[in-house]
């Protein structure tokens, strides 16, 4: 294999009580990414459409990525990539995931699959560091694995698929603005009553228990952000009017995804769910701030070959 064209899924991470750990990835939004042998050494960005990112080798999560993945291998053949990017940069969903995870998959693919997707994953998140040195591996194991997974951020990154009750779907909404991970991070508390640590724990326990038994009940009772979103808000346009009509009509969950703009609802059922994407749309449109919307199952698929 010479060649090869990649789709790399958006991703909603945090998930309410999963700060830095909880994500699922976006049904059929994504960067398509486009990989050939090069003649020369090295991996080098040929083309780029869609919203800027860097080309720069050093800059760029894609090649950064790469890079990682070659010298482990000890492999000194070239890459040259394309990459058509939909995913706006500081968007919340998971854009540097999407360009680093569809770089490592697309070249372990062409050399013959010699790593599986949890070697890959650590490679992948080389690129993540570029574009914040605390990232977690949220975006990256949902764009890698896709559906809705759990996620530890140590050295091994060890990832667990959760199960995910077919009715369940997430509108997500999200300002054509960009917001820096790296100052949306700077905006949190360094430390954290222990109270509130605790009221985490049981809503992410809580959440955890109600996938498996399919529960919307406990679902809605029990998942809420009591560490981060509070701090956040404020930064993300029309969050507090967008959580209102969710709230008003009975979702499971409105939140902020990753450090925003994006933001998120859970709901049971597609009726529901493309109602509450009709009103959220028209309180944008009323509010002259351009934006994208998407309805999207939680156990859509991650990165493939197209």
């Amino acid at each position: 294999m010479n060649n090869i064209k990649v789709f790399s899924p958006a991703s909603v991470s945090n998930v309410c009580c999963g700060f830095d750990v909880l994500g699922f990835s976006i049904e059929g939004i994504g960067d398509d990414i486009f990989i050939q042998k090069s003649n020369t050494k090295g991996i080098k960005i040929r083309r780029v459409t869609g919203y800027e990112i860097p080309i720069d080798e050093k800059k760029n999560t894609a090649c950064v990525s790469a890079k990682a993945l070659l010298d482990y291998l000890n492999i000194n053949q070239g890459f040259d990539i394309e990459i058509n990017k939909n995913i706006k940069p500081g968007s919340g969903i998971g854009s540097s995931a999407a360009s680093a995870v569809g770089a490592v998959y697309g070249i372990n693919k062409i050399l013959g699959s010699p790593l599986e997707k949890e070697q890959l994953l650590k490679f992948a998140m080389q690129g993540e560091f570029i574009s914040s040195k605390t990232a977690p591996a949220d975006n990256v194991a949902s764009a890698l694995y896709g559906g809705l997974i759990l996620v530890n951020n140590r050295e091994n990154y060890k990832v667990i698929k959760l199960p995910v009750p077919e009715d369940l779907l997430a509108v997500v909404h999200h300002p054509l603005i960009e917001i820096k991970t790296s100052k949306s991070r700077s905006v949190l508390p360094k430390t954290i009553d222990i109270n509130l640590a605790s009221q985490q724990l049981a809503s992410m326990g809580g959440f955890i228990h109600s996938l498996h038994t399919e529960n919307f009940d406990l679902m809605r009772l029990i998942l809420k952000d009591y560490l981060v979103e509070q701090y956040r808000a404020d930064q993300v346009p029309l969050f507090h009017e967008i959580k209102k009509i969710a709230v008003a009509r009975n979702v499971i969950c409105c939140s902020i995804s990753g450090s925003g703009p994006s933001i998120f609802s859970l709901v049971n059922g597609y009726e529901k769910a493309n109602e509450l994407k009709l009103i959220c749309d028209k309180t944008f449109s009323k509010s002259n701030i351009k934006f994208n919307s998407y309805i999207t199952g939680l156990n859509s698929g991650g990165v493939r070959i197209i």
